[in-house]
């Protein structure tokens, strides 16, 4: 029984052979309807018309079955008939290992984390297999990996799982439903991680093997940052917000540094899962702005968190566009995202470009001799397509910007005016997208890059009629606002969250400072640019001879950082649930049986022609 698990078809169009039975069928009954008899006669000469029977059943004899096992053993071969079976014993079991990597398994767990317990359980597995076992090593987060092809090298297993390390980022379900899609092809499927799988990510991965689950860890309590406000230096107060995820009150102590020296340092007192909002400074001085969780709990890479409070530094900003309203509008909103820009908007029919500016912004122009080391374009005019690959193909009466890649924007779609039908380079990153009304095309709407020669960022609708200042398209202003900083914060420094791709522009090739101390060799790609993706929250620094910059990673997701968020089930329900899903057992080869079916076939014709050689002899060639 355990043998033979399942029968299928490979084509089941080829079963339309199995039409030559009927036909074989239709010969019996014609042939059998009106046999002759012989009766002897006294007119030797004469031609007598012979005497029928009408024969109302059919009459089969085993000719019409060895003839109709025949048929149907070679359409059964034409269509593919296959048997899952268990692998022979020679070949040895395949058995698919797959490990969650994300945050929550890099919280500590005993003397070691929840991925120390979980590799240990796995090395077990692979010293109590059998030499012939063959297995395969499969990790996921945000996407899932293939870390050890399939292979019975149970050493080179063990080196692969001594090295794998846990992110600080939170694992998409789409991820965890891929990873044991591609464990599917094994025998037995061994899942490590902290949560079990709901059911709709089984029923996604659509896995007929057994299925173990390997809980790692239990419930623990934890503390995390949850966001930092530097607010304005010299003017308002900053703020950090907390959030105890355990269920006992805790006490904890939170450190903030600004500009090199310690601002802020005091214990507090959080319930059961409350969110507390810190308020501190105003701060002396722009800069790096440094919280810290100084008591230990049990994930540490939501206890520290980074951000960028603005230097009090003015900077020259042009502001360009052929309408004197939108002029006025851009202007207001650079001086509500930094005060210290000193702002000079023209006409750009009447602008002759003289100095060199921090950051340019053209509404609807294109000034190519304009000097700035950042460039925003507004509703760009096809003119702006010789810049760096960029290219406009028309222009649309109105579009909706969506929530599409953008995870605080409102999920109502915000309705626009004309907007620019443009083709992103891909050198440059689309923040936004947008919809074109009556269709369900996506455009790119608000996008950023970075190359040697400066920053570029776009934003592909008309912001006339004081778009920006419409409080029922809000959404068009903060998308505006976020553009703003990115393109005028430090190019010698960034603040990103753990998980996102960055393109720094770099004259050379560069190495890689993790924050574990590690350092990786960067290449530069086409356009000049180190492409780096850090999945370890802290500091990094990116190296070269001739410059240096330095990124700070933050992490933080509710679901990943609460570990007290679920329970370890009882020994009741944990084996109701093992046997639940023990019970998808299936398949672990496909064995086809078409040459069984092909010999079966030239049996029964030999059979056959045996028995109508014994017909021949005894009643003579007439009658066989």
């Amino acid at each position: 029984m355990d043998a033979l698990r399942q029968v299928g078809l490979l084509n089941p169009d080829n079963l339309l052979w199995a039409i030559s039975i009927a036909i074989l069928l239709a010969i019996y009954l014609r042939s059998r309807s009106r046999p002759t008899l012989e009766v002897s006669s006294l007119l030797l000469f004469d031609e007598a018309p012979a005497p029928a029977a009408r024969v109302r059943h059919l009459r089969i004899d085993p000719l019409f079955w060895l003839e109709a096992a025949i048929l149907g053993a070679i359409a059964l071969a034409l269509a593919g008939l296959y048997l899952r079976t268990a692998p022979a014993a020679a070949q040895g079991k395949t058995r698919a290992l797959v490990f969650d990597l994300a945050a929550g398994m890099d919280a500590r767990e005993g003397g070691g984390t929840r991925l120390d317990l979980a590799k240990k359980n796995a090395l077990g597995i692979i010293d109590a297999a059998p030499e012939r076992d063959r297995f395969i090593l499969i990790g996921y987060a945000l996407e899932a990996e293939m870390i050890h092809s399939e292979t019975a090298n149970h050493d080179s297993l063990r080196k692969a799982i001594s090295e794998m390390r846990a992110s600080a980022v939170a694992h998409r379900p789409a991820a965890q439903s891929a990873a044991l899609m591609r464990a599917r092809a094994a025998g037995e499927v061994d899942l490590f991680a902290d949560r079990r799988p709901s059911d709709s990510i089984l029923a996604d991965a659509g896995l007929s093997a057994r299925l173990h689950f390997h809980q790692a860890g239990s419930p623990a309590e934890n503390l995390a940052i949850v966001s930092l406000d530097p607010g304005i230096p010299n003017i308002s107060r900053g703020h950090a917000a907390l959030k105890n995820f355990g269920r006992k009150p805790r006490v904890c102590e939170l450190a903030i540094d600004g500009a090199g020296k310690t601002v802020f340092d005091r214990s507090l007192i959080l319930a059961p899962g409350e969110q507390a909002m810190v308020p501190f400074g105003p701060l002396t001085s722009g800069g790096l702005v440094h919280a810290r969780l100084v008591s230990p709990d049990a994930l540490a890479a939501d206890n520290e968190r980074y951000t960028y409070a603005p230097m009090d530094v003015a900077a020259n900003v042009i502001v360009l566009s052929p309408d004197a309203v939108v002029r006025d509008d851009i202007a207001r909103v650079l001086l509500a995202v930094n005060s210290n820009f000193i702002i000079t908007a023209a006409d750009p029919a009447k602008f002759t470009a003289i100095d060199e500016y921090s950051l340019a912004v053209m509404h609807d122009c294109y000034i190519p001799s304009v000097k700035a080391r950042a460039i925003l374009l507004v509703f760009p005019p096809a003119s702006v397509s010789a810049v760096a690959d960029l290219r406009i193909t028309g222009t649309i009466p109105a579009a909706q910007l969506t929530g599409q890649g953008r995870p605080n924007a409102n999920t109502t779609p915000t309705f626009l005016g004309p907007t620019r039908r443009i083709n992103v380079p891909g050198w440059m990153t689309v923040k936004a997208s947008g919809a074109v009304p009556g269709m369900h095309e996506m455009i790119p709407m608000v996008a950023v890059g970075s190359l040697p020669s400066g920053n570029l960022g776009l934003l592909s609708f008309d912001i006339r009629d004081h778009l920006l200042l419409d409080p029922d398209r809000l959404d068009a202003l903060v998308a505006t606002v976020e553009l703003i900083r990115e393109l005028t914060a430090p190019t010698q420094l960034q603040i990103v969250s753990t998980g996102a791709f960055l393109a720094i522009p770099a004259p050379r090739d560069a190495r890689i400072v993790t924050p574990d101390g590690s350092s990786i060799p960067a290449s530069r790609d086409k356009w000049g640019r180190l492409r780096i993706r850090p999945l370890q929250a802290g500091h990094y620094s990116v190296e070269s001879i001739s410059q240096k910059v330095d990124i700070y990673a933050n992490y933080y997701d509710a679901a990943e950082s609460d570990l007290s968020g679920y329970s370890v089930p009882s020994a009741t329900m944990a084996a109701k649930y093992t046997t639940a899903v023990d019970s998808i057992s299936g398949p672990k080869q496909l064995r086809p049986v078409s040459m069984l079916l092909i010999l079966l076939a030239l049996l029964a014709m030999i059979v056959e022609s045996a028995l109508l050689l014994r017909n021949a002899r005894r009643w003579g060639l007439r009658h066989v």
